[in-house]
């Protein structure tokens, strides 16, 4: 399953919990709802890390063109790895 077919699930079981909450005159809640809805809270997150990666890459391009500080550079390098470990859902 892709991540996209994985969000497309989650929408429709939230969507399905919803209604059935809405039939019954009560909010949605349950366990499924709930896994669902976190999904993708979660699947949502990741874009916001290439954002911010994106962003970094850009500053120290920056830095590098104008100023050519090498040790920024190293830190934008730890930053950019530090990234990419939680989105890879490493745990060293």
């Amino acid at each position: 399953m892709t991540r996209e077919e994985l969000k497309e699930h989650c929408k429709r079981q939230v969507e399905n919990c919803e209604m059935w909450a809405k039939h019954q005159g009560k909010e949605p809640h349950g366990k499924v709802y709930e896994e669902h809805k976190l999904i993708l809270e979660l699947l949502e997150q990741e874009p916001i890390l290439d954002k911010i990666k994106a962003e970094i890459e850009h500053t120290g391009a920056y830095e590098q063109q104008v100023r050519g500080k090498t040790e920024y550079l190293k830190s934008i390098n730890y930053c950019l790895g530090v990234i990419d470990k939680y989105r890879s859902g490493s745990e060293e």
